[in-house]
């Protein structure tokens, strides 16, 4: 299965706040406006992969680059989207910054962490891409999987999460018709597996684990949901190849106290 790239750029979904029916958006409850305050603070925050991966051998290749300036485009019409919500409702919460570990990583982030990774990763050279892409499917099916199962807790927001989802989905072909073409070499196939195994839930390595649990309790808590996480693990096992794998149940983990 192969990925049109060139289609893509040519085609984004411009999910822009005008295309949204925002009276029916209004009146949302707290639970639901925390899951999307969570949403926008994490859709706007994945922007930041642009900055992680650009100063990789990922910067090298020309799909991946073209696939990542179209995803920026969309990733920033969403997050405005989603603010436009929080708006309708009364504005976004404050959540009261990083938690203090996450202000010290996110300064490590944002002024050491790209030199640093410039020089290590431009040594291991190309095959690191598969961990960038297996980050980037991770993460994006994790929102995928928030978004489906705000739609189930909130019927009000299913317009909304449908008109998402569409955008998540393309996502997710990208990544996995990469990874499908890299894994066969081993170097790549032990990155990606790296990745997964460092892979951790989106939202929490600034906020903190404390500051996202009442939206995954939201979201997940139902035993319903354990269908949904396990076909994500299970979608990854099969691209990688890995049958114990299990990053998406070993993140949500972490939130037992």
């Amino acid at each position: 299965m192969t990925f049109d790239v060139k289609a893509y750029t040519r085609t984004p979904i411009d999910l822009r706040p005008a295309h949204l029916d925002l009276s029916a958006l209004a009146d949302l409850d707290g639970a639901t406006l925390a899951v999307l305050d969570y949403l926008w603070h994490v859709e706007r925050g994945v922007l930041d992969l642009m900055r992680d991966v650009l100063v990789t051998p990922t910067h090298a290749e020309s799909e991946v680059t073209a696939f990542l300036v179209t995803w920026g485009y969309e990733q920033y019409w969403l997050a405005r989207s989603l603010h436009e919500v929080l708006t309708t409702n009364g504005g976004p919460e404050d959540q009261g910054g990083d938690a203090v570990v996450g202000s010290v990583l996110r300064a490590w982030d944002e002024r050491a962490r790209p030199m640093l990774n410039s020089v290590r990763t431009n040594l291991l050279g190309e095959q690191v891409v598969a961990g960038h892409l297996t980050a980037g499917w991770l993460d994006t099916s994790a929102l995928a999987l928030c978004y489906r199962r705000l739609a189930r807790v909130a019927p009000a927001c299913s317009a909304l999460t449908e008109e998402v989802l569409p955008m998540k989905e393309r996502h997710l072909d990208f990544y996995a018709a990469q990874l499908r073409a890299r894994v066969g070499e081993p170097a790549a196939a032990r990155h990606a597996r790296r990745a997964a195994g460092s892979w951790r839930w989106p939202g929490t390595r600034y906020a903190g684990h404390s500051a996202v649990l009442p939206v995954v309790e939201t979201l997940l808590a139902d035993p319903a949901a354990r269908s949904d996480v396990a076909a994500v693990d299970t979608r990854l096992q099969r691209l990688l190849d890995v049958a114990p794998l299990t990053p998406v149940r070993s993140a949500l983990g972490r939130f037992v106290r």
